[in-house]
């Protein structure tokens, strides 16, 4: 029986790993740097199978640059059984070889990560792969109380100036 409201992924995460190892499958395991060349233009429609997601998650890589189309296939690459995936830190390793002209620190690795990861999941989200993102109350509270402390502090510094 088929639901409707269910997604195609759990996570974005998963999504990419499927299409890192989906793009082996279809290269033969001889894959080369992924470019933006070779992402569609389009989104499918409706993902119905496997090369509509591989496509599909392809368009939603769209906009990234070299860099962080590389730093994503190191990372949910497929790899053997038996070996690490590889770390932020291995990966800053291999960017210092595969980029000889760069010099990449682990922080700009991971700032790198989080943007690249971010645009995937708001494609992903867009096409309805993944599921939307769940406000819970903490987390609105939270937010409620910093925006609070954030008034009273200007609030106070106004009245000082006053």
């Amino acid at each position: 029986m088929f639901v409707e409201n269910k997604t195609r992924f759990r996570r974005a995460e998963e999504a990419l790993r499927f299409y890192f190892r989906l793009r082996e499958l279809l290269h033969s395991g001889r894959t080369r740097r992924l470019v933006a060349d070779e992402l569609p233009v389009d989104a499918c429609a409706t993902a119905a199978n496997a090369i509509d997601d591989y496509q599909c998650i392809g368009w939603c890589m769209r906009g990234l640059d070299e860099i962080a189309l590389w730093l994503l296939s190191e990372i949910y690459g497929p790899s053997s059984f038996g070996v690490h995936r590889r770390s932020l830190g291995h990966t800053c390793k291999a960017g210092r070889l595969e980029f000889p002209q760069r010099t990449f620190r682990l922080r700009e690795m991971g700032m790198v990560h989080e943007h690249a990861l971010g645009v995937v999941k708001r494609g992903l989200r867009e096409l309805g792969m993944i599921p939307a993102r769940k406000i819970t109350t903490a987390h609105v509270r939270r937010e409620i109380i910093a925006a609070g402390r954030v008034a009273h502090l200007h609030g106070e510094r106004a009245a000082e100036r006053g």
